[in-house]
């Protein structure tokens, strides 16, 4: 063998020493990166709670807790210093594992207290309480999108409601109209205001206001005809015949009548509104407007009947209620002095005029709280377009 041919000899040699050391190298450089990035390897794994995070945290304490200071990434010391130094040697390769170690490390650190040394292979981020708080909250949490104001529901009992307030409404109306008419201050009004026709046989205001007094009080207590029988002018005679006992006693019950259908339309149209106005009820407003609308219009036509002929009106409208040949008296009967007929037209004016009146309160009321279903409304079909 020539010396040239031992020089290439011991080359070659060299070469496959240095390679396969290299190869060495590079693999046990590789393995504790591999193993560190491998969970099955792990003899333990990082964990925020139970591993130490601080220098001075007792090793695997069960009470501790993480804590939400400023965190310090820095390399993991490891106790073989083959492992550390190929991981040195290694850094070339994997600059960008130690590029976002770096950026964690700079946002991390603070000028001010206390750092924490914390794995640069740990894969769990620490967490303060609000945070797991709010992750928890966001797990167990429903639907988002279930819209806040419930949706109005019209069962059978609403539409029942709905149809007996509305027709409730007129008879109530009517009442509170009725009831004002016969009050000893209209009463009052009419005998001393200007213009009231006189009595031609004898009654003054204070006669006609005594004896009328009488008369509004029978209709409203629970007396019989006996309470208007025991009225007698100075002179000992009664004020009323019989006829006009009878006829007073048929207005008593008509009037009663009208107060207990008013009552019981009151009473129901509460118990229905109490009903109506529970949480995802249809609400009021709907019988209530329509009643107003259903009275104002009923009252509208009579009006209208009334003016054309009061006459014919007036005898049409004792003919239907009475009997006939009951309601019919002279001029110088007790109830035609006390009750001329100008006194029953301006009664059905204010009467009529009080009827509209609260009629038009009522249509008022039933807008009250529009802005809120209108934005509950939108609010709905907005959830529902959502869905």
């Amino acid at each position: 063998m020539s010396r040239d041919e031992k020089n290439e000899t011991e080359d070659l040699l060299s070469r496959r020493m240095s390679s396969g050391s290299a190869s060495a190298a590079e693999k046990q450089s590789s393995t504790p990166l591999e193993a560190a990035n491998d969970p099955s390897t792990d003899t333990e794994a990082f964990d925020p709670i139970t591993d130490p995070i601080a220098e001075d945290a007792p090793k695997h304490s069960a009470d501790a807790k993480p804590q939400t200071g400023p965190v310090r990434v820095a390399p993991a010391h490891s106790s073989n210093p083959n492992a550390q130094s190929a991981s040195t040697r290694g850094a070339d390769r994997s600059s960008s594992t130690g590029a976002a170690d770096s950026a964690s490390a700079a946002s991390a650190s603070t000028s001010t207290g206390a750092t924490r040394e914390v794995p640069a292979n740990a894969r769990t981020a620490v967490m303060s309480e609000a945070d797991w708080a709010a992750v928890s909250k966001a797990a167990t949490s429903t639907d988002s999108r279930e819209p806040e104001v419930p949706e109005r529901r019209r069962s059978v009992l609403d539409v029942i409601g709905t149809i007996w307030i509305m027709l409730a409404t007129p008879f109530v109306l009517l009442a509170l109209a009725v009831r004002f008419v016969a009050s000893g201050i209209f009463l009052k009004f009419e005998y001393f205001r200007p213009g009231f026709p006189a009595d031609r046989f004898g009654f003054g205001e204070a006669d006609r206001e005594h004896y009328g007094t009488y008369v509004i009080d029978y209709l409203h207590n629970f007396d019989s005809r006996r309470y208007l029988a025991d009225i007698v002018m100075p002179n000992g005679e009664p004020i009323f015949i019989s006829d006009e006992l009878s006829h007073m006693a048929d207005v008593k019950g008509l009037i009663s009548l009208l107060y207990l259908v008013a009552l019981i339309g009151l009473i129901g149209s509460v118990l229905f509104g109490l009903y109506m106005c529970r949480k995802g009820g249809s609400g009021i407003h709907a019988g209530v407007r329509l009643g107003s609308i259903f009275s104002i219009i009923f009252m509208a036509a009579v009006a209208v009947v009334a003016v054309l002929g009061w006459d014919s009106f007036f005898r049409g409208f004792h003919k239907v209620f009475f009997k006939d040949g009951t309601w019919e008296f002279y001029a110088d009967d007790s109830l035609i002095r006390l009750f001329p007929p100008q006194f029953w037209v301006d009664a059905g004016i204010a009467g009529g005029g009080l009827f509209v009146l609260l009629a038009i309160v009522l249509f008022c009321f039933s807008f009250a709280g529009h802005k809120k279903r209108r934005a509950a409304r939108k609010a709905r079909k907005e959830a529902a377009d959502a869905a």
